[in-house]
């Protein structure tokens, strides 16, 4: 199916811009890449925007519809789980989406975003070995 190359395009996405902030963490200089983070930030926070809507669109509404109660219990679970995902994310897409933002509480931002990308590499690989399976 078409979309379905779609979300796991998106995801391939995701992941990279993910990628792109671990790095500027890693390189222990924050303060000084925190401009660019901050746009990678909301570069990322646009994906999920588009992902989630094209999940919200195309994929749950069939999987909702399934004649297998199994699929339609699962599909209802990870709207539920990406829901609270999805607000955590923007939390912290508003707590750190400015190179000020970033750089008043460099600790606090490298442990959130830490914590933000594990939930969200998570989220994307229990998708693409179980969830886009079921598809």
């Amino acid at each position: 199916m078409l979309y379905l190359e779609t979300l796991k395009r998106q995801h391939e996405e995701i992941a990279e811009i993910l990628s792109d902030i671990k790095f500027y963490i890693s390189d222990k200089d924050i303060a000084k890449e925190a401009l660019e983070i901050s746009s990678k930030i909301s570069n990322l926070a646009g994906k999920l925007k588009v992902h989630l809507s094209t999940e919200d669109q195309y994929m749950y509404p069939q999987l909702l519809k399934s004649s297998n109660s199994e699929v339609r219990t699962t599909a209802q679970a990870y709207i539920d789980e990406m829901g609270t995902i999805s607000t955590e994310f923007m939390a912290y897409k508003d707590r750190f989406n400015t190179r000020t933002k970033i750089t008043n509480d460099i600790d606090l931002f490298v442990s959130e975003s830490q914590r933000i990308f594990a939930l969200l590499e998570q989220r994307i690989a229990k998708e693409n070995s179980n969830l886009y399976q079921q598809i």
